[in-house]
């Protein structure tokens, strides 16, 4: 592979955007535009509580994106990581972007110093779930949603 793992730049918001929009998608769902413009506030402001890191290609081409974020955990006197969201371009797809953000995000984590980096996928993703299963432990554990928003905001929830 030859990619480059970094922070994203206010120069990549419309990508971003589009990458974002394909990983909803593809659980179904969509957010109304004033949730890009928030999370994009988010991510660029540098005590924004979520984080996010983009693969590029070797031309410099956004091809991938995570969002991540850190929270208390109550078994450990550190934190915890949660890997949000994570997509790479159909296209740009087994060349090891995935592996990559995924790898960058425990780094990070490492460095804070978290307890754990955890993620979830659906049950069906099966082509996620090869490289999942190549980097972390299935626990076995099953997520349960309460809904607390209107079905259109709590489907976005499931990502």
């Amino acid at each position: 592979m030859s990619a480059s793992i970094g922070p994203l730049e206010a120069a990549d918001r419309d990508r971003w955007a589009d990458l974002w929009t394909g990983y909803l998608a593809f659980y179904g769902t969509a957010v109304p535009t004033a949730t890009y413009t928030s999370t994009w506030s988010r991510i660029l402001d540098p005590r924004g509580d979520i984080r996010a890191l983009g693969a590029r290609d070797a031309a410099g081409a956004l091809v991938g994106i995570t969002h991540f974020f850190f929270h208390p955990h109550a078994w450990s006197t550190r934190q915890t990581c949660y890997l949000q969201d994570l997509f790479v371009d159909p296209a740009a797809r087994g060349r090891g972007h995935g592996r990559a953000l995924i790898e960058a995000v425990a780094g990070i984590a490492r460095e804070r110093p978290c307890h754990s980096l955890y993620w979830k996928t659906m049950e069906d993703n099966a082509t996620a779930r090869r490289l999942y299963d190549t980097v972390a432990t299935h626990d076995g554990t099953i997520v349960y949603y309460y809904p607390l928003v209107p079905p259109l905001l709590a489907a976005a929830t499931r990502g």
